[in-house]
């Protein structure tokens, strides 16, 4: 086999598997968290400043999350997971691929539930105190930064782009963006959004129909019920 075609069936084989599973986090209503955050109070810890966010339990996380019943109609649960989206070459870009399929860690956050779908997967976060606000902080000025960059993912490298997508305000801040990842034949769109309430995140991924086009009629519906989950959730 020569190089050339071997590189070809090397980038089909990863356009598979992150086709498959890119995205969708971990199992439906899978969960991550420190060993001891699962009884995690709600009460602000004794050596939180003054006025920061409360921290969320692993309760407010789970009711943060879209149903079967809530997702659009025709999507599916989807229980397989996913292990990460890849490795960006510019260290600020890397926070646009962890939002939409990153472990607690690499957020800085305690814990995490999911719920994924066939064409879609969410993520809810809980973070101390104000990190949440903080992993946020300059969110717009990184998107312009972001505008390209190269994804590694296991070994095979991928130009990749950024661009801001516009979403109602909601919760105390709510940001959209494009992410599509160019494996030569092939594109993949993904529609991001991610909306904070406190010390709680929530992102929803849907992939995109038609890569670099608007968002698909049903992302403003699916990302309003995603802050209004949300919202309910952390006043609970």
């Amino acid at each position: 086999m020569s190089a050339s075609v071997s590189a070809s069936v090397r980038r089909t084989a990863a356009v598979t598997l992150v086709a498959s599973s890119l995205l969708f986090a971990a199992a439906c209503g899978g969960s991550d968290s420190k060993s001891d955050t699962s009884a995690k109070s709600s009460a602000p810890s004794a050596s939180a400043p003054a006025g920061a966010a409360k921290s969320v339990t692993e309760a407010q996380l789970k009711a943060a999350l879209l149903t079967a019943n809530e997702a659009p109609a025709g999507w599916k649960a989807d229980p397989e997971a996913g292990d990460g989206v890849g490795k960006a070459d510019k260290g600020d870009c890397q926070k646009f691929l962890d939002l939409m399929q990153g472990q607690p860690a690499a957020l800085g956050a305690t814990a995490r539930q999911t719920s994924n779908f066939d064409h879609g997967g969410q993520q809810v976060f809980g973070f101390d105190a104000d990190k949440a606000a903080g992993y946020l902080k300059g969110f717009d000025a990184t998107v312009a930064t972001c505008a390209s960059f190269t994804v590694d993912m296991d070994g095979e490298k991928a130009p990749a782009t950024v661009k801001p997508l516009t979403v109602d305000k909601a919760g105390d801040e709510s940001h959209g963006y494009e992410l599509v990842i160019d494996m030569g034949p092939i594109k993949m769109g993904f529609d991001n959004y991610v909306v904070r309430k406190g010390a709680a995140l929530s992102t929803f991924s849907a992939k995109a129909k038609q890569p670099g086009a608007a968002p698909a009629a049903e992302f403003k519906p699916v990302t309003d019920a995603v802050a209004k989950k949300l919202d309910q959730a952390i006043q609970a």
